[in-house]
């Protein structure tokens, strides 16, 4: 997690955002809770703020494979490691 969102935090900083965040917390198999702690450890590491989130909440996986299928996104259905495959 930490690896994704440091690069996550050093783009914000270098493009001069005011936050960073990540879109992993939507996945039911990742740990929001975790993801949230770091991202505010890098906040203040990097003097960005991190927008907390758990976009798994209120149906939000759900909802996103939804919204994918209504507008024909493309949906990675793994992980993308060789494990997954």
């Amino acid at each position: 997690y930490e690896l994704r969102l440091r690069e996550a935090a050093e783009l914000a900083k270098k493009m001069q955002m005011d936050y960073f965040t990540t879109t992993l917390s939507i996945s039911p198999l990742k740990n929001a809770e975790r993801l949230n702690e770091i991202g505010d450890a890098l906040a203040e590491e990097y003097g960005i703020a991190y927008l907390n989130s758990d976009f798994k909440k209120k149906n939000g996986y759900k909802r996103s494979v939804e919204l994918s299928e209504q507008y024909g996104m493309y949906r990675q259905y793994y992980c993308g490691c060789v494990f997954s495959k």
